[in-house]
């Protein structure tokens, strides 16, 4: 028994033996050759032209290790050591420069010494290939990058912040809302803007817990009202805004996670939350990954507005002809509506297993019906 045939594994030995039954039953001649071929592919869920290669390999010894794949061994390299040389010098020379050029003009400069040394000069892919196996990661960083963020980003991230109980941590944050709103003003419609969204999401059930929507930029008044709606009862708030359905999940949270924004670092913030008892905990530059479940489902309620008349997109681009202030049809009371009910979806959806509460399921029809988008 050759080495080929012991070094296979049992899976590629069966496989191989199953194919050369198959192929047997061809070269015995059992039925015409196109309609054996074909039939040989279906029951191996093959291509025909993957059986006539078989075929090719099989027929002359009809031995099973002749149609094993041919992965075993060291491939003999195709370049020579010259060229790989010349590779290796010209990309240190030419790649890893901080103005991060095209790997095209490269890959020219190095066929040109390759022939100018009477060497077959190798193909862009050739030259590609030979990056990852020459620079790691962290060196292309360094090198092209100067380090920093690109450089962060492929080291460990420690320090993810888990919580084992609702309320033992809440991250805040805000965000532009994406979309545009209008008032009426002497029976006609009047644009106003994009507001601001500010939102507390308990970290352990990745329920979104209380939120607050404003005209201003984020401030400390909005981070205190989003945190007093997170703190307290809301059957009042809801009955207020003709919402017939349960957000029951409040109360005071052990810490809050929060970046290094100014309205986090005032006294009235850090001396109100020391008044009730609530640790607070900074996420600094480059530990934006603690705040991932406040930037997560920021970016879930953003994807609902985006769905809304009025829609801002993600971006100019993503906008692109869409005149999202002439489009504006609700106005701020709706908005916050739409808001409340998109969370109470979210929080029962997403969390129906670690929550308490049962909601109804026809909430995102009541958010988007026909009152709301006209």
């Amino acid at each position: 028994m050759t080495l080929r045939e012991n070094e296979a594994s049992d899976e590629a030995w069966a496989k191989a033996t199953r194919i050369a039954r198959e192929l047997d039953r061809i070269l015995d001649r059992q039925e015409p050759m196109r309609p054996a071929v074909s039939r040989a592919a279906s029951e191996l869920r093959l291509s025909t032209r993957q059986v006539y290669n078989h075929l090719r390999r099989y027929r002359a010894e009809r031995r099973v290790s002749s149609l094993l794949p041919k992965t075993g061994g060291a491939r003999r390299a195709r370049i020579s050591p010259a060229v790989e040389e010349i590779i290796s010098v010209t990309l240190r020379e030419m790649w890893l420069r901080p103005e991060q050029p095209d790997l095209a003009p490269i890959v020219d400069e190095i066929r040109t010494r390759c022939v100018s040394e009477g060497l077959d000069p190798p193909a862009y892919v050739t030259v590609s290939k030979r990056i990852p196996r020459l620079f790691t990661p962290e060196e292309i960083a360094r090198r092209r990058h100067s380090g920093g963020k690109s450089l962060r980003r492929l080291k460990p991230r420690p320090g993810y912040i888990r919580a084992k109980h609702a309320l033992d941590v809440v991250q805040i944050d805000h965000t532009p809302a994406d979309i545009q709103f209008v008032e009426v003003i002497d029976g006609q419609g009047i644009y106003v803007g994009r507001p601001y969204l500010t939102i507390a999401a308990d970290v352990a059930t990745s329920a979104i817990v209380g939120f607050c929507l404003t005209l201003e930029k984020p401030s400390r008044l909005s981070v205190a009202l989003c945190l007093a709606q997170a703190m307290c009862r809301k059957e009042d708030w809801l009955a207020a805004r003709d919402i017939n359905h349960s957000w029951s999940m409040f109360g005071r949270p052990k810490k809050v996670v929060v970046d290094s924004a100014m309205e986090f670092r005032s006294t009235s913030f850090i001396r109100g939350c020391a008044e009730y008892g609530i640790v607070i905990q900074s996420r600094n530059k480059g530990t934006v990954h603690r705040g991932g479940v406040v930037e997560r489902l920021l970016g879930k309620v953003n994807t609902v507005l985006r769905s809304l008349p009025g829609k801002t997109g993600r971006s100019i681009a993503d906008r692109g002809e869409y005149l999202s202030e002439d489009r504006a049809r609700l106005n701020f009371a709706d908005l916050e509506r739409c808001i409340a009910l998109a969370i109470i979806d979210h929080n029962l959806s997403q969390n129906e297993r670690k929550l308490t509460v049962a909601l109804p399921l026809n909430l995102r029809r009541d958010a988007f019906g026909d009152k709301f988008c006209p």
